[in-house]
This record gives C-alpha cells, sequence and structure tokens, in this order.
C-alpha cells in the first residue's frame, strides 16, 4: 500500500464534482465518489476519525460528516478532501504506520489550533511517533493580502500567545496564517524538515479559486488517501 495526496488548483473543482457526482481524474489517478468523505467544514477544530462507513459522506444523500474541519483515517481506498479558497489545506502522513489526516486551516482553524489536534490524534490514537509524520501546507492568502478587523487581529495573536506561539506581527492587521500553521505543527513534534509548503498565495495566483479576488464561491480540492498498488 501507499499514500497518495493532492493539493488542489482551479480543476477539478469542488463545484463540478458536486454537480457530477461521478468518477474524476486528479493526476493521472481515477477517484470515485463512493471512496471520498467530505465534512460540513465550520471553522471548528473538530477532527473526525474516520471507519469505512465513512466512505461517500457528502455525496449522493449521505450526509457530510457534521461541523469538522478536518478527518484522520488508516482505512485504505478512502480519500480525505478538504475545500479551500483562500484558506490553508494541511495534509499530514505517516508513511510507517500507514496513517493519513487532512485539516481545513483558515483563520479559526489555525486558532483553535486544528492542525495540532490532527496530530495528537495520529499520535494518540493510532500510535504514530510524530517524528514521522510528513506535512504539506498548501496553498492559501498569504500574510501581506489578508487583512482583518482590529478585533480579529487581536483575538488571533492572543490565541496563538496563549499557545506559546509567536503570532507575526510587522503588518498590522494582517495575519500570517502559514507562519502560524508551521509553528503548531513544529510544537507538535514534527521536525522542520517533515513540513513542506506550497508557496502559493490564492488571491495573487488565478490558478487558484479566491473568494477574496474574485467572490468565488468554488473551491479546490486537497486530497489524500491510501491506496493499494
Amino acid at each position: 500500500m501507499k499514500i497518495v495526496f493532492h493539493l488542489g488548483k482551479r480543476s477539478p473543482d469542488y463545484r463540478s464534482l458536486m454537480r457530477e457526482q461521478g468518477d474524476f481524474e486528479v493526476d493521472g489517478r481515477i477517484v470515485s465518489p463512493s471512496s471520498l468523505v467530505i465534512a460540513e467544514q465550520t471553522h471548528s477544530n473538530l477532527v473526525h476519525i474516520c471507519s469505512k462507513e465513512d466512505s461517500g459522506a457528502g455525496l449522493g444523500g449521505k450526509p457530510q460528516i457534521s461541523i469538522a474541519d478536518g478527518f484522520v483515517t488508516d482505512v485504505p481506498n478512502q480519500f480525505l478532501l478538504i475545500r479551500t479558497a483562500d484558506c490553508t489545506p494541511v495534509i499530514l502522513f505517516d508513511p510507517i504506520k500507514l496513517v493519513v489526516a487532512a485539516v481545513h486551516s483558515g483563520r479559526e482553524g489555525t486558532r483553535k489550533n486544528i492542525s495540532g489536534e490532527a496530530c495528537r490524534i495520529m499520535k494518540e490514537n493510532f500510535g504514530c511517533t510524530t517524528t514521522d509524520i510528513i506535512a504539506y501546507i498548501g496553498a492559501g492568502i498569504c500574510h501581506k493580502h489578508y487583512e482583518v478587523s482590529e478585533a480579529v487581529y487581536d483575538e488571533y495573536n492572543a490565541s496563538m500567545l496563549a499557545m506559546g506561539l509567536n503570532p507575526v506581527t510587522s503588518l498590522h492587521r494582517h495575519i500570517d496564517i502559514r507562519a502560524g500553521i508551521f509553528q503548531q505543527l513544529i510544537q507538535s513534534g514534527l521536525p522542520f524538515k517533515n513540513i513542506e509548503n506550497v508557496l502559493d498565495c490564492t488571491f495573487e495566483n488565478e490558478d487558484y479559486h479566491s473568494y477574496r479576488r474574485e467572490g468565488s464561491h468554488n473551491r479546490q480540492i486537497n486530497l489524500v488517501g491510501i491506496v493499494y498498488e
């Protein structure tokens, strides 16, 4: 078995998947909707532990995994799907234990440390060693383009400081989500060398859907799964 993942751009896109509800191709691999697990994504820090019965959640008549913004699984041929526009997807996997996770880490998910929660579940529920976990931080809106209100800025920074982390304050009222996620992964025990960054900014780069740039209601598709090969 092997781990495969995909950090999405404009195509394939989430709205087309929802409309067509059929097989689609990602990086030369055909993915069936019945193998997907889709969450409600409510900007929580809830990470759902998947079972075989969760496959197909969010498609057809099967409801999404309620409330959750992330998943962990060791079920083969099950793909965890996170949809993003300006929020940041994080893919985690342990190639030794064959455990994978995917989280939606926007401002609120990062403020609540959903990436750290996924790492904790991988360790405590699946026996993963954090030094074996590999992380990919996908494309999201960059520090320069993510300006928020004074109240939101203060709340985010206070939450990061309460975790013992250092929010980036070089641009007033601008939040650096990527830096926050990176610090959370390091704090969780991942080595620096195990963390890969896709440095594209979804606001700047038109290869991506961006709510802030274009008011898009479409989303990138980000996937991770364990397959037989």
